[in-house]
């Protein structure tokens, strides 16, 4: 798409997103499409290497490679050498209108020769492993791949808790438990055959994937006290989730004419999930889910490009989901879920000199069905409305609104009545409504000389927000879940990049939240947070340094959560085709601890989590790779980290 940009810049801004060239030295010391955007410094944009999550002031990135949604294992294992330059759309257009942001990684494509990759990660401090091995092969204009992986990580946990159960005869109940097991194996073998000439590409992708999660306590305390004296019991949990996943994806585009441009994505797996929990605390609970889950995903982009620098696209989207779960234990019951959401969208754009306008009027129809109830429809129109004016060459102002709409997570639309512990029943809420989604933002940024800053501001209203409920029945507490909360997030955010030369770069962040929810329950929390990480590169080496104050958020509307401080140290050699990476996190730190809290009208809860993986603990890497024939672009691994799953937990 044309636009203004700014030539000899490693940040090039453009009516709608920024073109970011990474340096050399950023290429050579970046091992995965995550590592190479973190280190690139890109002002708004925020990276987990570790989770994958790029987050950015408008919200969650979605990740493209040369224009097709990529998954976490693609970026993981993206080879940063071939990386042409990285554009960040924070005012998505066209067929990316859908997303709240999105990168695009440009990656160069070759016709001959390949390579063989193998990387391991190994942990020092708890237990955590990761070892992939990657395979590609290009003859001509395809690529033949094949990837496989190992993990295994058990970052384990201490925990302090206390609830209140305020029925007619009050009850405290207190927990404690150490070294609690949270241990989660996964497996991927994968295999895919493409085919891109200047005109068209294809894609055909196969995989099977296989994870285990557990949550165990061993030697777990819990003590009942209440006006008729105290009840002290051992607490024991044996809690396993397990996952066995085939998956079929299909990519197609084609350019038709000059002007004209088709794409299409299938996307599908299958997914036996199963789920136990065995829990003894005075008395035995006990759940056993078996779920069959099937998710289909089909996308579809037809763009013009008018005269004039008129712009318009076509996007239809739909999303199929069906689950069907067979729940024993202290719940007996079965279960059928079919829902379906339909998305079209149409996008306008149109550019003048300086100035860019872009409509993107859409309908959304969605469609549940639970096995003996009647189906549950709705249908909700979607608008984004933006604008960005450049005054010159280093500045932009963009303002934009939006309206959208989002349904209940479907773990939570069912009649599934669970027993928690002695006192607390969840159950499921089939009867809640859609949610609407509205807000202005406003972003402004400059690019000059040595810095690059972003200053952003957002609000988002949302109807009918999901929050648990609690009811007194008996001599129990009922957990279920409503939808007559309204939510109101408010996010201001200054980031900054200064780069005084290729071999030193330096990026500050800064952020203030505010959330306040109303109706349903009452709830405000007001958050500060800074962030600031420094990169430095000397030859074949590079030193890293980053740190994060410690946060208060507001979490599922309800949930005041406090995030300790973290920082980390980094240092790695690399030399053609091979690396070593040492990396530190909260060295000497052994007392971090996460809190989370919860209060409702009859049911108040305070927790405090010791997790391994906040305090502190080293890792080291080695990334070895060999390459025949012509140098040839990095395989992709393709891997959807987790499987849906609609089973109440």
């Amino acid at each position: 798409m044309k636009g203004v940009t700014v030539n000899g810049q490693y940040i090039q801004q453009a009516a709608d997103h920024y073109n970011c060239i990474p340096t050399s030295k950023q290429r050579k010391h970046s091992h995965s499409g995550y590592e190479l955007v973190r280190s690139m410094m890109i002002p708004g944009v925020d990276v987990d290497t570790e989770s994958g999550k790029v987050s950015t002031p408008a919200g969650a990135a979605t990740l493209y490679i040369n224009g097709r949604e990529a998954t976490f294992r693609e970026i993981q294992s993206l080879r940063t050498k071939d990386v042409v330059r990285v554009e960040y759309y924070d005012m998505p257009t066209g067929k990316y209108a859908k997303d709240l942001a999105v990168l695009n990684y440009v990656v160069k494509q070759f016709k001959s020769g390949g390579y063989t990759q193998l990387d391991a990660l190994q942990g020092l401090g708890y237990k955590c492993g990761d070892y992939n091995i990657t395979s590609k092969y290009s003859f001509g204009n395809s690529n033949a791949n094949l990837w496989a992986g190992y993990s295994n990580a058990n970052p384990k946990e201490d925990m302090v808790s206390k609830e209140d159960y305020l029925l007619p005869d009050a009850v405290a109940k207190g927990s404690s438990s150490s070294g609690n097991d949270k241990e989660n194996i996964g497996k991927y073998i994968t295999a895919s055959i493409s085919n891109m000439t200047p005109k068209q590409t294809w894609m055909l992708r196969a995989s099977i994937e296989a994870s285990k999660q557990w949550d165990n306590i061993m030697n777990g305390k819990t003590e009942y006290a209440s006006e008729y004296g105290n009840l002290a019991f051992d607490k024991t949990q044996y809690s396993r989730s397990s996952t066995v996943k085939p998956t079929l994806y299909a990519y197609f585009q084609k350019q038709i004419g000059s002007s004209h441009n088709f794409d299409a994505v299938l996307d599908c797996y299958y997914a036996d999930n199963k789920y136990n929990r065995d829990f003894l605390e005075g008395g035995r609970f006990v759940s056993d889910v078996d779920e069959d889950y099937f998710y289909g995903k089909f996308n579809a982009n037809y763009s013009i490009a008018l005269p004039k620098s008129n712009n318009l696209t076509f996007s239809l989207h739909e999303y199929m989901r069906v689950s069907q779960d067979s729940y024993g234990g202290s719940a007996d019951y079965w279960q059928h879920l079919h829902s379906s959401e339909t998305i079209f969208f149409v996008d306008y754009n149109k550019r003048w000199k300086k100035v860019m306008l872009d409509f993107n009027p859409g309908l959304s129809y969605l469609v549940y069905r639970l096995h003996g109830d009647d189906a549950v429809k709705h249908v909700a129109p979607r608008l984004q409305l933006s604008s960005s004016w450049m005054p010159d060459k280093l500045q932009r102002v963009r303002l934009f609104f939006s309206l959208g709409n989002t349904f209940p997570s479907l773990n939570t639309v069912n009649n599934v009545s669970q027993q928690i512990d002695r006192i607390m029943i969840r159950r499921g809420n089939p009867d809640m409504d859609n949610s609407t989604l509205l807000g202005p933002g406003f972003t402004y940024s400059l690019n000059y000389k040595q810095i690059s800053a972003m200053l952003s501001c957002y609000y988002m209203y949302m109807s009918n927000a999901i929050v648990n409920t609690y009811s007194v029945e008996g001599g129990n507490i009922i957990n279920t879940f409503s939808s007559d909360a309204r939510s109101h997030q408010t996010s201001t955010s200054l980031s900054v990049t200064w780069k005084p030369s290729a071999s030193f770069n330096v990026k500050m962040d800064g952020n203030f939240t505010y959330a306040r929810v109303t109706m349903a329950d009452e709830e405000q929390q007001r958050g500060w947070q800074m962030g600031l990480q420094a990169n430095y590169y000397v030859r074949d080496f590079s030193f890293s340094a980053s740190c994060k104050s410690l946060t208060r958020s507001l979490n599922n509307y309800q949930y005041h959560i406090r995030q300790p401080w973290q920082y980390g140290l980094s240092a790695e050699w690399s030399h053609n085709n091979l690396a070593v990476v040492l990396e530190a996190k909260n060295l000497f730190i052994q007392d971090n601890v996460l809190k989370r809290s919860l209060s409702a009208e009859i049911y108040n809860l305070s927790e405090q989590f010791r997790r391994e993986r906040d305090n502190s603990y080293v890792s080291l890497k080695l990334i070895c790779s060999i390459d025949y024939g012509k140098k040839v672009s990095r395989s992709l691994k393709y891997e959807t980290k987790n499987a849906d799953s609609t089973i109440m937990r």
